[in-house]
């Protein structure tokens, strides 16, 4: 972690020509919001601190020349390993900047730019703005040892796609906030040659940032959620973050007011968002469920969220949530992430004691819970996810849980490697690769998945597909809300003892063979998990199936399952259904069918490959499923049943439930009602 003192911060500002914001946390005086509990903003840097640069003169997206001299000599351990990277063009442009560089060194930045000027106009998914970036970027950083003649032409291929690049736009996909800091780098570094600039800059604000993604942020971002998948967010939210920095530094734009309830939220979805402790096999660095396609071996991946969550905290400096943030400062795991850090950290506010931060984070607005014991790196960790469809990458997961201690213990299954594989559309993104629950209907039909319908697809018992293709924007995605909408989130409540979460997973599943199943959780802390299931099929006969990945294989005694990866252990204790029939099985298999992917990769190296599943010995039409999981030896418990009311008895814990959702907890005597609402903190 780098810590400059106020005074160098200042020191380094006033060298590069700068005007600061303050040069000590919560003084600034900043135009801009005051919305309710959303502090004001209070960044070191100013709105258009950086708007000389437009004036002529490179480099400009990473701050003047002047900006990055007082840079590496405010950070000189940083500069000096931003010098020993060479395979990063933003380092080169750092570098050139600040002392210059030889020819050779740069004439392959600019030679591949133009390889990318020779392709001529695309219009292809992600790899269109992935070169007009290393166009933008050669063109911004070498720019006076690119001769006139190439530039005209790094131009003229940056304007031609004004009008033809069309896709990577949807309000609800990640490319469309990478594709936001692409044309912001495109204005900004051609701003004064290029007539054009400022159309690239008004379709990445105008267009793509407040015609499709501020009104989904607002709509859905409460408690900082996004509607893509997790994995592809953390990637794509940092190059959206990245992108309006800069077009609030060069430009004076603050496009953060423009959904300032989501950004400020997101510091607090970042507290609870990774799993406990770092990792050595991520070289440092937090680790993450996939929570949707996405990978989990390491990857600059893992160090995105570190930088959004340095950025906003620094925008929103003075806060609450920025003094919190302040305990998860630490450097990059890789060159690459230390590079932004050179660029973008600051010092820190100072922290704010992580035992009076909330140990769950509900974002309200797409149907996702994280929660975690304490906040020790052994803690236990569980996500739970209740929402809509909005997007291509998510799963049919509905209802789905993750627990994590040590290791991922209970888990998700299969290997994101070929979109639209028949291991994709039958395996990975379905129902049953996922801790959630089977209704299976013989005859129920699956069609166009997102393969195209190249494949055959299977009857897994699982969620149905009721749309036929994802929405370009929010106006288009409410006209067919109810074809979209799968699951909600009824109740949630948290305290220092527990967590209290339920959610109706009804709507993710045909109305053919599914009238309920209310999915209720309690997490008893520090390391008890109590899941209450109640599901209602259309037909006693339509088989339930309640489901548990896992690495390794379990082992099962009884009702009891027990499994294990590394350090970590999970008890599992099944007290009902009735006589159920619990089984494991392993591999990408079920329906005498198995839908391994076409080759191996790395993440073939992590793949869990097994599951447990429980299904009652009699057909009902109502089963109740009640579940027991601790990740620290296995309680001593027992069913409870009053009246209507039905529950467990865990140490000198007692959880019923009644109705849909609610109940009561019981602990040490004194009883607590489990509300069927959603009650949040400040920061939900």
């Amino acid at each position: 972690m780098i810590r400059l003192s106020w005074f160098v911060a200042a020191m380094a500002a006033m060298a590069a020509g700068l005007t600061l914001a303050s040069c000590r946390a919560g003084t600034a005086q900043t135009s801009g919001f005051a919305a309710g509990d959303i502090p004001a903003p209070h960044p070191l840097i100013a709105n258009g601190a950086w708007a000389s640069v437009l004036k002529g003169g490179h480099p400009r997206l990473l701050g003047s020349k002047a900006y990055l001299v007082a840079l590496a000599q405010a950070k000189p351990a940083g500069y000096q390993e931003v010098k020993s990277i060479n395979d990063d063009v933003r380092a080169a442009g750092v570098v050139c900047a600040v002392e210059g560089l030889p020819k050779e060194a740069v004439q392959p930045w600019i030679d591949r730019a133009m390889s990318d000027v020779a392709r001529g106009v695309t219009n292809e998914h992600q790899d269109t703005w992935i070169w007009l970036t290393q166009v933008a970027e050669a063109y911004d950083f070498f720019y006076d040892q690119i001769s006139p003649a190439d530039r005209g032409k790094m131009v003229d291929f940056l304007n031609a796609h004004l009008g033809e690049f069309t896709i990577d736009e949807g309000a609800f996909h990640n490319s469309t906030l990478s594709k936001v800091l692409c044309y912001l780098k495109v204005a900004y570094a051609t701003w004064g040659d290029n007539p054009r600039a400022s159309e690239f800059r008004d379709y990445a604000i105008q267009k793509l940032y407040e015609g499709k993604l501020v009104p989904v942020l607002n709509e859905f971002g409460a408690g900082g959620g996004y509607t893509e998948c997790g994995w592809y967010t953390r990637g794509s939210l940092w190059n959206l973050v990245e992108g309006l920095e800069m077009a609030r530094r060069i430009g004076g734009y603050d496009g953060f007011q423009k959904a300032p309830r989501f950004f400020y939220d997101r510091l607090a979805y970042e507290m609870l968002q990774p799993y406990p402790g770092l990792f050595s096999y991520m070289y440092g660095a937090e680790q993450y469920a996939m929570e949707g396609d996405g990978s989990n071996i390491y990857g600059g991946h893992v160090e995105y969220p570190r930088h959004t969550r340095d950025v906003l905290s620094q925008y929103f400096r003075g806060s609450e949530l920025s003094g919190y943030l302040t305990n998860k400062r630490r450097s990059g795991s890789n060159g690459a992430a230390r590079l932004v850090d050179f660029l973008y950290q600051e010092q820190p506010d100072p922290a704010l004691p992580l035992k009076d931060f909330p140990l769950a984070h509900i974002a309200t607005g797409i149907g996702k819970v994280y929660a975690r014991g304490d906040w020790t790196d052994d803690a236990s960790w569980l996500r739970f996810e209740c929402g809509d469809y909005w997007n291509g990458h998510q799963h049919f997961e509905v209802g789905n849980f993750e627990i994590f201690r040590y290791e991922p213990l209970a888990t998700e299954s299969g290997e994101y490697i070929d979109y639209g594989s028949n291991h994709d559309v039958n395996w990975l993104t379905r129902t049953i690769a996922h801790n959630s629950m089977l209704v299976y209907m013989p005859g129920e039909q699956w069609k166009d998945m997102r393969d195209g319908g190249r494949n055959k697809y299977a009857n897994d018992g699982g969620q149905a597909k009721k749309w036929d293709w994802t929405r370009d924007n929010l106006a288009e995605w409410e006209k067919e809300r109810a074809t979209f909408e799968r699951g909600k989130i009824v109740a949630f409540q948290n305290t220092p003892a527990y967590m209290y979460v339920a959610g109706d997973c009804t709507k993710a599943y045909t109305p053919q063979k599914l009238s309920k199943w209310i999915r209720q959780i309690v997490f008893l802390r520090p390391h008890t998990f109590v899941i209450f299931d109640r599901v209602v099929s259309t037909k006693p006969e339509y088989k339930k199936t309640w489901l548990l990945h896992s690495r390794f294989e379990p082992t099962i005694t009884g009702n009891s399952t027990y499994v294990k990866n590394g350090k970590g252990e999970l008890f599992v204790q099944t007290l009902l259904p009735e006589n159920p029939v619990i089984s494991k099985i392993e591999g990408y298999t079920y329906g005498g069918m198995t839908f391994d992917p076409d080759r191996k990769t790395a993440l073939s190296d992590k793949a869990c490959l097994w599951r447990m599943e429980v299904s009652p010995s009699k057909a009902r039409n109502e089963d109740l499923f009640m579940t027991v999981l601790s990740t620290d030896q296995a309680p001593q418990v027992k069913l409870v049943r009053k009246g209507t009311q039905v529950g467990v008895r865990v140490g000198n814990a007692e959880v019923m439930f009644s109705g849909d959702a609610g109940g009561t907890l019981t602990i040490g005597g004194r009883t607590t009602p489990l509300e069927a609402k959603v009650v949040t903190n400040e920061w939900q």
